[in-house]
């Protein structure tokens, strides 16, 4: 298996840029603070998404060898952690709920927008659908992760 170097390339810059942008953006406490959430909301959803959007036939990767992980490229997988961490770190905190559908539907647009690009790139083909399986995913997921770290900030002990 000899690999495909400009595609896994693209895949490397995707991860690694998302990895730069915490690093700027986020203080060290704070990714500290997001690490397992991010790993958890981004990476781990991400796996399952994906198979599930494989195994019935909807989006299929293309050119992931050698770092794959079944059906899927470890470098998107991981590249989700950083996006999430990105996304609940710039959450507003505004009491009107327009601010927050609004964040929601921009992010939910940002993703729409990768696989997009993964399609241009050859790396990402969607069989049956279209990129907007990914917005329509990232929808309801970004929403019911955004509640679920809310719950989770509202019972935090102060310390």
């Amino acid at each position: 298996m000899e690999p495909d170097l400009p595609y896994l390339y693209y895949y490397l810059i995707f991860a690694f840029g998302l990895l730069f942008l915490i690093l700027v953006f986020i203080p060290k406490q704070e990714i500290k603070k997001l690490f397992w959430f991010g790993l958890l909301w981004g990476s781990a959803l991400d796996f399952i998404m994906e198979h599930i959007y494989h195994f019935v036939n909807l989006t299929r990767y293309l050119h992931t060898e050698p770092f794959n992980i079944g059906v899927l490229p470890l470098w998107t997988i991981l590249a989700w952690a950083p996006a999430v961490m990105l996304f609940i770190y710039f959450q507003p905190q505004r009491k009107e709920r327009y601010v927050y559908w609004a964040y929601i539907i921009i992010w939910s647009s940002f993703i729409c927008s990768v696989a997009v690009i993964l399609k241009q790139l050859e790396l990402l083909v969607f069989i049956n659908g279209g990129p907007w399986i990914w917005f329509i995913g990232s929808f309801v997921f970004l929403s019911l992760m955004s509640k679920y770290y809310q719950f989770l900030e509202a019972n935090r002990p102060s310390l």
